[in-house]
């Protein structure tokens, strides 16, 4: 791997992971703080860059898997019964949204990003302090009707980005 195929990505090192969104099964993970005002006048609270993830990604802590793009079909609570009223797409609700806000919320210190490498198939890894590798893996599965696998943006800025999907490589 290398770390400079997609020279955009270093933007993230030394960032904290600060929030995690998500829209259907699309997954955003924001780096670093920023405040913007979208059409209606509201102030958001989203990263300084922001990764969109539209394919199969994993977290791992200490070697071990700790979050997965599938745990998007469980519920949140997987110890009661089975609730027939279970809708993944609502934020919130499933086992994946409810372990990313628990990563999220729980640091006590930052989780910056150190370290990113990729390869020229798309392929991510960033890895984040305490021992944590987020892994972007478009080779195991993208979402249907993307035209991009994952995509790099900034939310303060308007260059800088890049995005990966199947006609390769596109910067902003």
């Amino acid at each position: 791997m290398s770390e400079n195929i997609f020279p955009e990505m270093q933007h993230l090192l030394g960032l904290p992971l600060t929030k995690t969104t998500r829209l259907g099964h699309v997954q955003f993970f924001h780096f670093g703080k920023a405040h913007v005002m979208n059409a209606t006048g509201l102030i958001l609270d989203v990263g300084a860059w922001t990764l969109e993830v539209a394919c199969h990604w994993q977290l791992e802590e200490a070697g071990a898997l700790a979050i997965r793009f599938e745990e998007v079909e469980i519920p949140k609570d997987t110890q009661t019964l089975a609730d027939p009223a279970f809708d993944p797409m609502v934020p919130g609700s499933n086992l994946r949204d409810r372990k990313l806000q628990d990563l999220v919320r729980g640091q006590k210190e930052p989780m910056r990003v150190w370290q990113v490498t990729a390869s020229e198939e798309g392929e991510l890894t960033i890895a984040l302090e305490g021992g944590r590798l987020l892994r972007i893996r478009p080779s195991e599965g993208v979402l249907e009707n993307t035209g991009q696998f994952w995509r790099l943006f900034s939310n303060v800025q308007d260059n800088g980005g890049i995005a990966f999907g199947a006609e390769g490589v596109k910067r902003a």
